[in-house]
């Protein structure tokens, strides 16, 4: 056991180890195209005199690099009943070939899990887990043809197809891609991640990933962050139109339909959560044993990883006959404003029902519909976009914080309800459809939901956006992060509406231009529309006070 696993062990609460005798063997696995990937195996030790029993496989495959923080993980695993078999990704920490972002990991995952099948030591139990990317890479082999094989998941922060989050909603998440493009570069260059190394990294290009974001033309960007440029970096502005079948091949989402027992971790503030609860449903609804736990957690978050530790170590060992974990519920919730853990059958929760909350004149959010037709005004200047403040970053930092900031701008509308006369639990979707009027070719909607305490002091729940493209429908229709919040008694609902949220979203210039070559700022005149015919409007789904 190292110090470090010694000690996320501590932190987290796991169940007390089976074994500290833990050995590693390194391996270099043939790929079908001749290339090679390094791994480690890390097993129990083994002696003549006593062979011991052959464990359960469980196979992680990252692009990060198989470091001294990935070995800590590992280590906790393989201490647990699993011989752990952690693989570097083509082209990375001393994997043969060419490190293409996604476009490999099916094929490469599927020959992995074909050559552990030949392995003398392999019982026949096999195991996935993966966090973020990793988890990608085990969503792409329970998409292959390997995936018979494999009969237990452990998903963290990860979702089946990494198109929709890149172009979240028809944007472009420019911060997230920015940043991972950042630290992928940082891996290339490092032959994978250390823990310090790569903490003092990421403060070093933190500001080099500045400049890069206010970029014109977007597709210069890459050239910021390395002479060279970026490879992938093109590929994203060359295909950034919807449905352009060349993200099909890394689309996993069918797997989700067939997955053996599999337990999900995410976060309210997490990057993933809206397509990762998707993967949840549809798994849902094929009659799969999935489970999901979701907390009050960024992406990186310390605390959703020992989360995501206890939870696969407990179906593991359940899977694998190593220890009985007991039973635990489908869907278990962590409900912000009363910071209780919630459990239920299914998602969407049962019961809930939805509640409208009408856009109205003077900056009114109420309960019922406007009697008269009327419109709220701004400008959005993209040479000057709106902020993004909080939400679901990649970086560790506080998902949720006060919006006055934001709330202060010119081109930010604020809507709010009177004061709450009980608490109000929203669980489950959040949804607007608003009727909008813009003079610009290309526009977005910026939407955020706020809770506004006694005192006045406003802080941000979850929020949604969308692009909208010339003839898109109207009212437009935008999904927000799902969320799990009491508003309480006293307290006022607020809606923010504007047009960008940058970085996080990349500014929509207005001129109808492509992602990458756009040039031409235009100010857009915004009108959202309220009243009989135009009722745009914020939905909630809200738990009855008698299921709470």
């Amino acid at each position: 056991m190292s110090l470090m696993s010694r000690l996320f062990a501590r932190l987290w609460h796991l169940p007390a180890p089976l074994t500290r005798d833990i050995v590693r063997e390194p391996l270099r696995i043939p790929m079908r195209d001749g290339v090679e990937l390094a791994a480690d195996r890390y097993s129990v030790r083994r002696t003549a005199s006593q062979p011991g029993a052959r464990q359960p496989t469980l196979l992680i495959r990252s692009c990060y690099g198989r470091g001294s923080l990935f070995k800590a993980i590992v280590i906790l695993f393989a201490e647990r009943g699993m011989q752990v078999v952690v693989q570097s990704c083509r082209g990375t920490a001393g994997s043969q070939g060419a490190f293409r972002p996604f476009f490999d990991e099916q094929n490469d995952g599927e020959d992995t899990v074909r050559w552990v099948e030949r392995q003398s030591w392999f019982s026949g139990d096999l195991a996935l887990w993966g966090i973020s990317y990793l988890g990608n890479t085990a969503w792409a082999v329970a998409n292959s043809a390997a995936a018979s094989g494999v009969k237990a998941i452990g998903l963290h922060v990860t979702l089946t197809n990494f198109r929709d989050r890149t172009y979240a909603f028809g944007g472009f998440t420019l911060e997230t891609c920015i940043g991972w493009t950042s630290t992928m570069l940082t891996v290339l260059r490092t032959a994978g991640i250390g823990g310090w190394a790569a903490i003092l990294s990421a403060r070093k290009t933190r500001a080099i990933a500045k400049r890069a974001v206010d970029t014109i033309p977007l597709r210069s960007a890459d050239r910021v962050l390395t002479p060279e440029g970026v490879p992938w970096w093109q590929d994203w502005m060359d295909h950034a139109e919807p449905n352009d079948p060349w993200w099909d091949p890394v689309d996993y989402g069918r797997a989700a339909e067939t997955i053996p027992p599999t337990v999900m971790v995410a976060g309210w503030y997490d990057i993933f959560l809206p397509w990762q609860l998707r993967d949840f449903m549809n798994a849902q609804r094929a009659g799969r044993d999935v489970r999901i736990v979701i907390g009050p957690w960024m992406h990186a978050a310390f605390p959703a990883m020992g989360e995501s530790m206890r939870e696969s170590i407990a179906l593991f060992q359940q899977r694998f006959g190593i220890r009985d974990a007991g039973s635990r519920p489908r869907v278990r919730l962590f409900l912000m404003g009363a910071n209780v853990w919630c459990e239920y059958p299914a998602w969407p929760i049962p019961n809930a029902v939805d509640r409208h909350y009408y856009l109205q004149a003077g900056g009114v959010l109420a309960s019922s519909a406007p009697g008269s037709e009327s419109a709220s005004a701004f400008d959005y200047d993209p040479a000057h976009p709106t902020s993004s403040f909080y939400g679901p970053t990649i970086e560790g930092r506080s998902g949720t914080g006060d919006m006055a900031g934001l709330e202060r701008r010119s081109d930010v509308l604020v809507f709010t309800t009177e004061a709450l006369q009980a608490d109000l639990d929203a669980v489950g979707p959040v949804s607007a459809d608003v009727f909008l009027r813009s003079s610009a070719q290309s526009t977005d909607l910026y939407l955020c939901l706020c809770d506004v305490a006694d005192g006045g002091r406003s802080t941000n729940i979850c929020d949604g956006y969308i692009r909208l493209r010339p003839g898109a429908p109207q009212p437009a229709h935008v999904e927000f992060w799902p969320t799990a919040y009491r508003f309480r008694r006293g307290h006022r609902i607020r809606l923010l509406v504007a047009s960008g949220a940058h970085p996080r979203y990349a500014r929509n210039p207005g001129s109808g231009e492509s992602l990458g070559d756009a040039r031409n700022l235009v100010v857009a005149h915004q009108e959202i529309l309220h009243g009989p015919g135009h009722p745009s409007s914020l939905t909630l789904s809200v738990t009855p006070a008698r299921s709470r």
